[in-house]
């Protein structure tokens, strides 16, 4: 039997109103069901804490967008993609078990190769380069000229990447971002992914047959490691692992400083208890990753017919699991429309659950901390020069561009 959904409730993800105000939209859907049918958006939307933590979890519900977005397409439209997705086939978010794990595993291992220590000591000497470079003109951008180039640097230099070639990933990343994030405006999407997997897969090909002639102490030498002790990555799966790091490693950090900072900016009595009491760092990264985290939706296809209350899943539909919906319901999360640099405890679905947990969560929390340690002690007075402009992407909630006054 089809599903049903409320004719008379706008619950079409891709809807002016949804780009334009996610949290009310999210929140409406709640209102009405916590997993509802859009026959708009041609899914299941899952909208409370409980069911979007379950639906992590669910085996009944496979993280592999690449299959079903592969099987409606034309042959010459498939053909045009197939390196993309040769590419992506190497990303562990868009595998299940047992696959995942075997592109999980050698990843996991090559990132307990770098020492806390260490990464703490080079995040906090980019940052510090990076303020000071702000501080000698009276305006800038924050993600061009702090955002970006933070983490973009340390993933560089974890993986081997030469940090002068961060202008071409970050060129190529874009390309790639409109697939992987759904952008809505973006008609060259495809063909953009295109290019940007095939210059990828160049690249980071070259990049492993050097380190395969003279290792060093990064994360390719050790995926090369793991591999040459029995992971059993192909060659496109060491190079999807390569990509995926470096899209992850700086795409999502970037988003989660443009975020908070322009949360904790347009909440001034925010920053300001922030400036009076630094100890509550790490406590505003989690509340800027529950507000306005970069995750708006993960998205999951049904493989075994099942019920949820009075909600019958059918395989082969599509699933949303709204982050933004979970991380702003009120029965987990007290005033949860309230942007509070205090909160704790923090249970937000930020960096997913279960065993698709983001395995760079770690480095990303110690970036975001001393970024915004770094910005609320040097630039007291820092302030946004315009209104946010937040990019139109179904799955990403992210600002385009953060000007600002030092």
């Amino acid at each position: 039997m089809e599903p049903t959904s409320s004719a008379a409730l706008d619950d079409d993800v891709r809807s002016e109103a949804a780009m334009a105000d996610p949290h009310g939209f999210f929140r409406r859907l709640r209102g009405h069901a916590p997993v509802h049918w859009s026959a708009r958006s041609n899914a299941w939307i899952f909208t409370s804490h409980a069911a979007v933590s379950e639906g992590f979890k669910d085996p009944r519900l496979s993280s592999d967008r690449l299959g079903p977005l592969e099987a409606k397409m034309t042959p010459p439209h498939r053909a045009a993609m197939a390196e993309t997705f040769a590419l992506l086939r190497g990303w562990m978010v868009f595998r299940d078990p047992p696959v995942h794990e075997r592109l999980r595993d050698p990843v996991r291992r090559a990132f307990t190769r770098s020492s806390t220590t260490r990464l703490t000591a080079m995040v906090e000497t980019i940052v510090d380069e990076l303020v000071t470079d702000m501080a000698a003109r009276p305006d800038c951008e924050l993600i061009a000229d702090f955002a970006f180039p933070l983490p973009a640097i340390v993933i560089a230099e974890m993986l081997g990447v030469p940090r002068e070639d961060r202008d071409m990933f970050k060129t190529w990343s874009r390309k790639l971002s409109g697939l992987v994030f759904g952008a809505v405006e973006q008609p060259n999407r495809d063909r953009a992914a295109g290019e940007a997997a095939g210059e990828f897969t160049e690249y980071f090909t070259a990049l492993i047959r050097r380190y395969e002639a003279a290792p060093a102490d990064n994360l390719i030498s050790a995926l090369i490691d793991a591999r040459n002790e029995g992971s059993a990555l192909t060659a496109d799966q060491m190079v999807g692992a390569c990509t995926m790091l470096l899209f992850g490693g700086h795409e999502t950090t970037t988003g989660l400083i443009a975020n908070g900072m322009t949360m904790l900016l347009t909440h001034r009595a925010e920053w300001a208890r922030l400036r009076r009491d630094p100890a509550l760092v790490p406590l505003a990264v989690e509340e800027s990753l529950r507000f306005e985290g970069l995750a708006k939706i993960m998205v999951r296809h049904v493989i075994d017919d099942h019920t949820l209350g009075t909600a019958h899943l059918a395989a082969g539909d599509r699933v949303y699991l709204s982050v933004s919906g979970a991380n702003r319901d009120p029965a987990v999360f007290p005033e949860p429309d309230r942007f509070d640099v205090g909160r704790d405890p923090n249970p937000h679905l930020a960096f997913g659950h279960g065993v698709h947990f983001c395995l760079g969560a770690a480095l990303a929390r110690l970036e975001a901390a001393a970024a915004f340690r770094a910005l609320v002690q040097r630039f007291p007075n820092l302030h946004l020069t315009a209104e946010p402009e937040w990019l139109s992407t179904i799955i990403g909630r992210g600002v385009a561009r953060v000007p600002l006054a030092l």
